[in-house]
């Protein structure tokens, strides 16, 4: 499948089934996708009275696909760290364009439109010149509590909820048996996020509205650690227990094989992808795994006590946005938060 519109739509309608399937319903509204005939890489979701649409460029399959031709031409990319990477290239481009769908339906689903007091959500700069609907909203400042110093703020944490959902329902539930599916998941997500910040700035806007990649991967390799854990966390809360029964979590054993065939390979698969990016200034905001992982082990004991500690720039950017986190979702009804 060559055709950009074509492969955009497959990608929406996998996202809407994947959300259905894995939440049980379907989304409140059928989402109507308008893509436009433009090089750019740039996507947006807009309501429109009851009408909901995501605009996309066709540069985003352009964008993407040469990333991934890049990728799998690079050697480095290909033998990873330690275990080659064995996905199909036109598979990696479809997860991308799903994650990017399931992004932009997770602004609606978490009602990011009336927090925002705006009628479309966007990613690039210049997505904002092809919404079509405008809405004043009813007071100027839809969050009027909220300090003035702390309004931009608000869309990074959006930014971070929308990736935290869409990045759940693309991983899907842990299994022991999918490592390597979750590996090659875990890519098709960061090259969408390297590319947002990319392109911005190549267009020299102010990435005042997405917070920085580096920050979102320190977002998404957080949950992808915790992940073996998690159908023990989730049993101990169906069953009121306080703590996590020993019984319901994977071995010592499991646990370490995943730390060695997954969460670092996935750090270096990271690294990788945004060399070949381009992405300097991305690789140096990861920094470096010893670093990083240090970083992932302060944010999980969640103890803010402790953030002064982090040493790498990503998780920085994350320790200031969940904290202010907390504060917003008073606002709004939210499921888990960022993680």
């Amino acid at each position: 499948m060559s055709d950009p519109s074509a492969q955009l739509h497959a990608a929406l309608a996998t996202a809407l089934q994947q959300m259905e399937e894995l939440l049980g319903q379907p989304l409140a509204i059928t989402p109507s996708l308008d893509v436009v005939d433009d090089a750019n890489f740039w996507a947006l979701i807009e309501l429109q009275a009851d009408e909901l649409w995501i605009r996309a460029s066709t540069g985003v399959v352009s964008t993407l696909t040469a990333f991934w031709d890049a990728a799998y031409a690079s050697e480095t990319f290909l033998l990873g760290a330690g275990r080659p990477v064995t996905a199909d290239k036109n598979d990696m481009l479809h997860l991308s364009l799903v994650w990017l769908m399931l992004h932009e339906l997770q602004h609606f689903d978490l009602n990011h439109f009336d927090l925002m007091g705006c009628s479309f959500v966007g990613e690039t700069a210049q997505s904002h010149q092809f919404a079509i609907a405008t809405r004043v909203p009813a007071e100027p400042n839809p969050l009027p509590d909220l300090p003035v110093s702390d309004l931009p703020k608000v869309p990074l944490c959006l930014e971070l909820q929308a990736d935290h959902d869409a990045s759940e329902l693309l991983l899907d539930a842990y299994s022991a048996d999918e490592w390597e599916n979750l590996r090659h998941r875990a890519m098709a997500i960061f090259a969408v996020m390297m590319l947002i910040e990319r392109e911005d700035a190549k267009n020299a806007a102010p990435l005042s509205t997405h917070p920085k990649a580096a920050t979102r991967i320190f977002q998404l390799l957080g949950h992808i650690t915790e992940m073996p854990l998690i159908p023990a966390q989730r049993i101990a809360i169906i069953n009121g227990y306080d703590t996590i029964d020993p019984d319901d979590l994977p071995s010592n054993e499991e646990q370490t094989a995943y730390g060695k065939e997954v969460s670092i390979p996935c750090f270096f698969d990271a690294v990788n992808l945004a060399q070949i990016a381009g992405a300097d200034s991305i690789r140096q905001d990861l920094g470096e795994a010893q670093d990083f992982f240090a970083d992932v082990g302060v944010a999980k004991a969640a103890d803010p006590a402790g953030f002064a500690a982090f040493k790498t720039d990503g998780a920085r950017q994350w320790a200031d946005l969940v904290l202010f986190n907390e504060t917003l979702k008073t606002y709004q009804t939210l499921p888990d938060g960022l993680t």
